[in-house]
């Protein structure tokens, strides 16, 4: 029987299926626009293929409606002020009460559970009735009078203990967590996060436990996460992050170092963590979770320097550029995502540099690195590298160029010979990754700047060696690596086919020429500037012949 009844089932299925495809074709054929416009006359043609760009002109007309202010106003911003001033109210008629001699302690904290009661229940009753925002302002400011009820009953009147005030306040928070997903209501999270983690801080104990503390935010910090991930919830994301730090932070600054460093490391490194997986698991590419992370770990890396030693900040340090290589590994066929992580190693990578060698000593791996994330931000085109990379290259080659040079034989001749090598190279990048057009562009502006350097470090080389000598020796020595230096760029210029180099050949012979009538004639004698006026004269002559060559 149920077989039967199936089988027919599945040919009344059939039958309304060929019904459709007959009306679907029927629909097509008299309101095909092709068929319409073909047989209507050419000024009637004309209005029917306008209409659609009417239609939708209309449409998008209708879709932009103007903002209702009394509304934005009087139902959303009313309620979330007046909520705040309502519960001052109450505790100064609490107060009043108290100082009059109109109720005692007992009858006040029950009042206070009574009224957090009255709220949750009316919000409820009122968000049934779709009046969303007064509903959850109303549950929303249940939580708080609770809280502040429960501090009054353990702190001012000692109607409670410590372990029960702590369960009571626990409690509350929990509820607050129900009411946020039953509601979905992102502002009562943010009140409930906002109270749960005060919740420490109102109870009073003699013997205050900082593993229990500490504990206690994390695991709240992690629910609140999950909540925020699950609901979307962008703004409760940001701020249970940012609670945590600054939580931990007003911890540290009244225990200071009294055993507690390990265990607050320890809690921004899960944080660190979730952050990391929450990103990496998630659907969809959100901008908030992207750069959360990114903060989140600029704030780390400064949290590792002040509660770990040196050692133990490198070891995190190595572990986090191994997560962040593996992520980029794992979100490799997520674009947006890949980038991110991609940006996310390079920080890393720079904060272990930093932690691992001297400034002065390893300023050439943050040049070799910038040129990796120029390599990297010219593959993907992606403009937040090229700024890292600017960022990255520009500061440590800037650094190298300023550190003078006091020996030949030394690390900074060392660095200078690397940037020197690296504005090869961040050419040849830029042209094997930009159209043709621009090539002409980096190769004359990367030529031109180079040269300038190579200058610059000749001559701070061959001050350094020739220190020893007296004027006219160094004055003759530096005159020839710069003459040098112009036939050498010359003749890279003619066996390469590359006139920037000529020119700036010639532009270095022309420097020279100033340089011995502005400069160098007082403290050379006369033979000598004599010769060097011969040499230099010669040089040019040639130089020009050879141009005619070409020709």
């Amino acid at each position: 029987m149920e077989k039967e009844r199936i089988e027919e089932l599945e040919r009344k299925i059939s039958s309304l299926e060929e019904d459709v495809a007959k009306l679907k074709s029927l629909v097509y054929k008299t309101n095909s626009p092709k068929l319409k416009t073909a047989h209507a006359p050419p000024k009637k043609r004309e209005e029917m293929t306008k209409r659609p760009a009417q239609t939708a002109a209309k449409s998008s007309q209708a879709i932009e409606e103007p903002v209702d202010w009394e509304k934005v106003l009087f139902q959303t911003w009313l309620p979330r002020i007046f909520i705040f001033v309502f519960i001052i109210g109450v505790l100064w008629g609490f107060k009043a009460a108290s100082d009059y001699g109109l109720m005692n302690e007992k009858a006040k904290v029950v009042l206070g559970f009574v009224v957090s009661i009255g709220f949750a229940v009316t919000g409820h009753f009122q968000i049934k009735k779709s009046r969303l925002v007064l509903g959850q302002v109303l549950v929303g400011g249940a939580i708080p009078i609770l809280m502040l009820t429960t501090f009054a009953m353990h702190s001012l009147y000692h109607l409670a203990g410590p372990t029960l005030a702590f369960i009571l306040n626990a409690s509350w928070i929990i509820l607050g967590i129900i009411a946020t997903v039953f509601y979905r209501s992102q502002a009562l999270g943010i009140i409930s996060a906002v109270g749960g983690v005060l919740v420490p801080f109102l109870i009073e104990s003699n013997s205050p436990n900082a593993l229990v503390f500490i504990g206690y935010e994390t695991l709240l910090y992690i629910a609140f996460l999950y909540v925020a991930i699950k609901q979307k919830y962008s703004i409760l994301y940001v701020l249970s992050a940012v609670l945590l730090n600054l939580t931990l932070l007003i911890y540290y600054s009244f225990v200071g170092d009294n055993g507690v460093k390990e265990l607050l490391g320890m809690a921004i490194l899960i944080q660190h963590l979730c952050l990391i997986s929450s990103f990496c698991l998630s659907q969809s590419v959100l901008q908030v979770y992207a750069f959360t992370l990114l903060s989140s770990l600029a704030v780390t890396y400064g949290w590792l320097l002040a509660v770990f030693d040196d050692g133990m900040t490198t070891m995190v340090l190595l572990a986090l550029v191994i997560i962040y290589a593996l992520g980029v590994y794992t979100v490799r066929s997520s674009k947006e995502k890949f980038e991110f992580f991609i940006t996310y190693l390079i920080v890393a990578v720079a904060f272990f540099i930093h932690q691992l060698v001297d400034l002065r000593e390893g300023v050439i791996l943050y040049v070799i690195q910038g040129l990796a994330v120029y390599y990297i931000a010219m593959t993907y085109k992606n403009l937040l590298h090229q700024l890292f990379s600017y960022t990255i290259y520009i500061l440590s080659a800037t650094y190298i160029l300023v550190t003078p040079i006091e020996q030949v034989l030394s690390l900074p001749t060392l660095n200078w010979l690397v940037v020197l090598a690296s504005i090869l190279v961040f050419i040849w990048i830029s042209i094997q990754k930009t159209e043709k057009d621009e090539h002409d562009t980096f190769k004359i502006g990367g030529s031109i700047v180079f040269s300038i350097l190579s200058l610059i470090f000749a001559t701070e080389v061959t001050a350094a060696g020739t220190i020893h000598l007296s004027a006219n020796p160094q004055t003759l020595i530096m005159t020839a690596v710069w003459l040098g230096l112009s036939i050498a760029a010359f003749i890279i210029g003619s066996l390469k086919t590359f006139k920037t180099a000529t020119y700036i050949g010639v532009g270095i012979l022309f420097l020279t020429l100033f340089k011995l009538i502005l400069y160098d004639l007082p403290f050379i004698p006369m033979a000598i500037r004599a010769l060097l006026f011969i040499v230099l004269g010669a040089i040019g002559l040639i130089i020009s012949r050879l141009f005619y060559k070409k020709k």
